[in-house]
């Protein structure tokens, strides 16, 4: 026979437990509960992220103004190179200007006194004298032509004039030489 209730819907009997209802229901608080951690903890991430990517700009600022300093202490030291380089060169001329002083000094004669000499950067030389006479020009030309230091010796001009020593007048040769300086090698 055919099970009727006649029970009034308020007294009829509830389902009991439904497994599929409770599982969908389970199923919906872990997904709710799941999608809140993962939100959180992407979130925490995040955070974390965007404080190291703060630090690293810190960090890269700092960094950019070390490189800075390097690059300008390079230019110094690039300023610094090239005045050493010039500091050498003249340390060089100088030494080379003493030889030829020094070379100089020991074939001047007594009796000639120099009144201008130059040198230029091919080891040539000119210079202007002064003297008592003619033959103290000859005999310094021949100092100068027999040292094998000096080389090409040529007379400029030779001029002739009085100067007042003593409430005398003495008479005087001025004179000019040009000649090329010949380094001794070093051993």
């Amino acid at each position: 026979m055919a099970n009727i209730n006649l029970l009034p819907v308020e007294y009829r009997e509830k389902e009991k437990f439904n497994l599929r209802r409770v599982l969908i229901i389970l199923f919906f608080v872990l997904l709710i509960f799941g999608s809140v951690y993962l939100y959180f903890s992407l979130e925490s991430r995040i955070e974390l992220k965007e404080h190291q990517l703060s630090s690293m700009k810190i960090e890269l600022a700092a960094i950019e103004k070390i490189i800075k300093e390097v690059k300008d202490l390079e230019k110094d030291k690039k300023v610094l190179e090239e005045r050493i380089k010039v500091i050498e060169g003249l340390i060089a001329n100088q030494s080379r200007l003493s030889r030829i002083l020094g070379e100089f000094s020991y074939s001047i004669l007594d009796e000639v006194w120099i009144d201008n000499i130059s040198f230029s950067a091919n080891q040539t030389f000119d210079f202007t004298a002064n003297t008592f006479n003619n033959y103290l020009i000859a005999k310094y030309m021949v100092t100068l032509v027999t040292d094998p230091t000096f080389g090409n010796i040529e007379l400029g001009y030779i001029k002739k004039s009085k100067i007042k020593e003593e409430d005398k007048d003495v008479d005087i040769v001025n004179f000019r030489l040009t000649g090329v300086f010949i380094p001794k090698k070093e051993e």
